[in-house]
């Protein structure tokens, strides 16, 4: 491809490459999750250096034919936006990598873009961070096509009753169960995303499991420094 028009982005991730280049994961309105190489970017002459940061919206510029893209240019005064999530990297680099995991390459997700965007915007404003988690987790499976029937009970086919008490199956949706504090009440205000009459608790561990079902198991980074943070 031959250079792009300019193109708002989210850095996801950055490593580097060589003595003196990045490679960066972006999240990209008009391609989605995609790699570029920002040459010369760790030089302190460089025009890339110190602009890549995590968590602002940046416009760049890019071209090449292959899956790695060339990184050609960035808006210096929107990269200089301050950052004022630091409280809450840790969750936000959580985020970060579900998406690494779970976008496919080069395939436009605007709505899923503006997601991301009023996520950031909502811890900025110092929403409930575990809220609004939860409200990403929920709302990005749904437009990933990970998402499950908050309608019916998955045996019996039959309304979901707001008095009856159900479990969680990953990847189906739920379940009658004698053996549960988590009631239909509960499926129905999640459906609506009513989360803040729902348990934290029954919140975390239900997007915990339908996560993991998407990665089929695996541990995500992130949730491992948590582990150790905690420990």
């Amino acid at each position: 491809m031959s250079q792009s028009d300019c193109d708002e982005c989210f850095l996801l991730h950055q490593r580097s490459y060589g003595e003196t280049s990045i490679i960066a994961e972006v999240f990209t309105k008009k391609n989605g999750r995609m790699s570029v190489i920002a040459k010369g970017a760790k030089k302190p002459k460089s025009k890339f250096f110190g602009y890549l940061a995590p968590f602002n919206k940046l416009s760049i510029t890019y071209s090449g034919k292959s899956e790695l893209k060339t990184l050609t240019s960035i808006d210096r005064n929107l990269a200089r936006s301050k950052n004022t999530l630091t409280k809450t990297s840790y969750s936000l680099l959580y985020i970060n990598e579900l998406l690494i995991k779970l976008l496919p390459k080069d395939a436009k997700q605007v709505d899923l873009f503006d997601l991301y965007e009023i996520f950031l915007s909502k811890i900025s404003c110092n929403e409930d961070l575990e809220i609004a988690l939860r409200h990403f987790e929920l709302d990005l499976l749904d437009m990933l096509g990970y998402g499950f029937d908050y309608d019916l009970d998955i045996d019996k086919n039959v309304s979901i009753d707001p008095n009856i008490s159900y479990s969680f199956v990953a990847e189906k949706g739920f379940r009658k169960s004698d053996n549960s504090t988590f009631f239909g009440k509960d499926i129905i205000n999640i459906k609506n995303r009513k989360l803040d009459k729902v348990s934290k608790k029954h919140l975390k561990r239900i997007t915990t499991e339908a996560i993991s079902a998407c990665l089929d198991g695996k541990d995500l980074t992130s949730r491992q420094i948590f582990k150790k943070i905690r420990q």
